[in-house]
């Protein structure tokens, strides 16, 4: 498999991974906020550059921008955490059992193709059957950032992913022991970043390159190919938008507000 080969190509990697039941982005779960909290909770995040969207700190599922937080198909909303497992030549964990995030130990893993819904659906399935609207992303009701944590919260799109890419500087680093990306943004937003955890992604029952590389999903499918959506992706020497399989499990750092 593509991924399995990429991830083995990856550096050695550090055997960091931190689980965390809060599904709120650095703040309290949903169902802790008061009205008031979840109000200052949304107005939150950090814009890189002028005019685009504003990024949470952490990943769903996560308190703290290094934790790795909850991993997701593409259109899934449940996320989920690894539960033991072997690690493995210093590039991955074997024998995973994946818990929701509701607590629910999985009897199956929730990563591969037969148990995810949106896989191989061209974009006129993804629409007829309510999974995405008309501006071909991912409706409120499959958006895993809106689902955890509330409007406007949301998946970034495969255009704002891109513009990430494109408008901000990079630096490989450290954070509390956690290898990920530094995410600076340029000139009048120099002084504005977000750290980006290398969290690996999840695969039947493998969680693969946590600690040398990074997957976070987009709110878009790839309009070309029905088995594949769009996603951050990088590694040590790479920053880079990409596209693979819907069914693997990966990261999601919410945003809010839209390019204006």
């Amino acid at each position: 498999m593509k991924r399995l080969l990429i991830a083995m190509s990856l550096a050695v990697c550090a055997a960091v991974l931190q689980g965390c039941r809060n599904p709120q982005g650095c703040g309290k779960g949903a169902g802790e906020a008061t009205a008031e909290e979840a109000t200052a909770e949304s107005e939150r995040g950090v814009q890189l550059w002028e005019n685009g969207p504003y990024w949470a700190e952490c990943n769903v599922g996560a308190t703290k921008p290094e934790e790795y937080g909850y991993y997701f198909w593409w259109g899934d909303t449940v996320g989920y955490t690894r539960s033991g497992g072997t690690w493995t030549d210093d590039y991955y964990y074997s024998g995973v059992t994946w818990v929701s995030s509701t607590g629910q130990q999985m009897s199956s893993s929730p990563f591969t193709d037969s148990s995810c819904p949106t896989y191989r659906k061209d974009n006129s399935a993804l629409l007829s059957e309510g999974w995405i609207d008309s501006t071909g992303n991912l409706v409120a009701a499959h958006d895993a950032a809106t689902a955890h944590l509330g409007a406007p919260w949301r998946m970034p799109t495969s255009d704002e992913i891109q513009a990430l890419v494109d408008n901000c500087t990079t630096e490989w680093t450290t954070r509390n022991g956690v290898n990920g990306y530094l995410v600076t943004g340029k000139g009048d937003y120099s002084d504005r970043s977000i750290f980006l955890p290398a969290a690996g992604y999840g695969y039947g029952s493998y969680l693969s390159g946590p600690g040398s590389g990074g997957y976070y999903w987009s709110s878009a499918p790839d309009s070309d190919y029905s088995d594949l959506a769009w996603y951050l992706y990088f590694y040590s020497s790479y920053f880079g938008r990409y596209n693979d399989s819907r069914y693997i499990g990966q990261s999601v750092r919410p945003v809010r507000g839209f390019a204006q």
